[in-house]
């Protein structure tokens, strides 16, 4: 099992070009960040009883974040966890999501979400009960730009004329054009059947039921002749911890939570690391670096 590292990094934490090469370097599989557009007044934060924590009201743009990585790291997967394609003109993420990969030489993983916050849906002109549906034909349509020369669309939400769209990403995933997709949301027969029809994966949050709700999803893949990548982010206290991994205290904890989701057929775990100074990242990352040791090892083992 392969372990990454969540990132929330903005315009009040060290920057993205300090933490991306520390991250490669403590020898970790990838870095996921996520994207809001804008955080409407009216938000009703799901936590914390409903008041918007400040961090989350600073999400950078996600594409110049993770381009930023790009340019200072080699071999370090970029994940965007996630990306809301109801909320963007799918030509325009797809031209997005290409350019990156080319630039990073196939190194993007593309987590895609439904989206939970219905005030920033409706700003972006998404009606929020019909968030699936457009997060469905837009990454479909995204698929087809990255794969076809020409590609002319008229469906019920996106409509365009023959048109060009280049560059095309770097990467082939399954015999199909473009980056691994990734579907970042809860358990359940719809999310799953999405998983099946337009991705490659799927990438929830850890919880009591993640490793009997994967075995369901692979029974189902299984049934289809396919198989599904499916990784996992750590967070919220799933293993006695904040949503960071911040020092030794946690090691095992984390280390039990590994092998329990490696013996569980997760294929990688996403953990949370602090941004809020060099010495606290590289205090975290140096027990992820533990726990990536001890996955790797017990690969090899097996």
């Amino acid at each position: 099992m392969h372990i990454g590292a969540n990132l929330i990094t903005n315009d009040t934490t060290i920057s993205i070009l300090d933490v991306a090469p520390r991250v490669e370097a403590a020898g970790l599989h990838s870095i996921f960040q996520g994207e809001h557009s804008h955080i409407p007044v009216d938000t009703v934060f799901p936590a914390l009883d409903g008041t918007v924590p400040d961090f989350y009201k600073r999400f950078p743009d996600l594409f110049v974040t993770m381009a930023g990585a790009a340019a200072v790291t080699t071999t370090l997967r970029l994940g965007t966890g996630v990306v809301l394609p109801a909320e963007h003109q799918a030509l325009r993420l797809a031209k997005a999501v290409a350019s990156l990969d080319q630039l990073s030489r196939g190194r993007v993983d593309f987590g895609v979400g439904y989206g939970w916050n219905a005030p920033e849906m409706t700003n972006n002109g998404v009606d929020p009960a019909r968030r699936r549906t457009a997060t469905r034909e837009h990454v479909r349509v995204i698929r087809q730009l990255w794969a076809d020369d020409v590609v002319e669309h008229h469906g019920e939400l996106t409509s365009f004329t023959p048109s060009w769209s280049l560059p095309k990403p770097a990467q082939t995933t399954a015999g199909r054009a473009g980056p691994p997709i990734l579907i970042g949301a809860a358990a359940g027969p719809r999310t799953f059947a999405d998983v099946l029809d337009y991705a490659d994966g799927w990438y929830p949050l850890t919880g009591p039921t993640l490793i009997d709700d994967a075995a369901e999803l692979r029974r189902l893949a299984a049934e289809q002749g396919r198989t599904v990548e499916i990784s996992a982010c750590e967070m919220a206290g799933q293993s006695g911890i904040p949503w960071y991994c911040d020092d030794a205290a946690a090691k095992g904890n984390l280390r039990d939570a590994a092998q329990r989701y490696a013996d569980g057929g997760i294929d990688r775990l996403v953990v949370g690391v602090p941004v809020d100074s060099i010495s606290h990242l590289e205090d975290a990352l140096a027990v992820l670096a533990d726990v990536a040791v001890a996955c790797r090892r017990d690969r090899t083992n097996a």
